[in-house]
Parts: C-alpha cells; sequence; structure tokens
C-alpha cells in the first residue's frame, strides 16, 4: 500500500501501524497516524501534526423507487500544518466521537470543531 503524509517514519513502520490501526470506515486510528484510505492508497497524518479536528454530519436525500429517503453520513475531519483537511468517512457520530477522544489523548494541544467561516 502506498503512503502519503508528512511523517518521519519508513514504510514497514507505516505498514504495520496501518495494520494494526483501528478501522472505523475509511479512517484508521493508529497508534502514531490517523490513516485516511484513498483509492489509491492512504494519506497518514501524525498525532503530533493534527492542528485542528471535527466529525462531519452530511444529509443524504435518496429518491428510491418505493419513496425517498434520507440518512446522515458522519466523517472524520483532520487538519494539519498545511492547512488542507482530510476527509475520512467514519461508519458512525459515535465512532467519530471516539476517533476525536483518541486524538485529544495523544495531542492535548488539539483544537476540536470546524474552524470558524
Amino acid at each position: 500500500m502506498k503512503f502519503t503524509g508528512p511523517t518521519t517514519l519508513t514504510r514497514e513502520q507505516l505498514r504495520e501501524d496501518f495494520a494494526r490501526a483501528r478501522n472505523l470506515g475509511r479512517a484508521r486510528l493508529g497508534e502514531h497516524c490517523v490513516y485516511v484510505q484513498k483509492f489509491s492508497g492512504a494519506r497518514c497524518l501524525p498525532y503530533g501534526q493534527i492542528r485542528r479536528a471535527w466529525v462531519r454530519q452530511e444529509e443524504v436525500n435518496a429518491n428510491l423507487c418505493c419513496g425517498r429517503a434520507n440518512f446522515d453520513q458522519f466523517y472524520l475531519m483532520v487538519q494539519g500544518e498545511e492547512g488542507e483537511p482530510l476527509r475520512g468517512h467514519v461508519l458512525s457520530k459515535e465512532a467519530g466521537l471516539a476517533c476525536l477522544d483518541r486524538i485529544r489523548a495523544e495531542n492535548p494541544g488539539v483544537l476540536i470543531g470546524p474552524p470558524k467561516k
């Protein structure tokens, strides 16, 4: 698997950390990094480099044969020093909040909550 991101870990260390990471959907929490899986690999961001994190909720409205369905999807958003947030789908709001708790435990200085517009 291809790993990208601002980390000093070797490829082998990233591979081992990713394999042992807690799987929460398209986001994984490893011992050293947060991983967001993409089509061609995974983007990693070490806990110490995370500046802001939040859970984003998006409403999905779908037209089905039997009527209209509304449901929510949740995403873990993590922003590093470069400023561009990573977006990883999580299975539920509770899983996203558990991610925030782990990130806060690993990096007490992280800002929790979306940036102001």
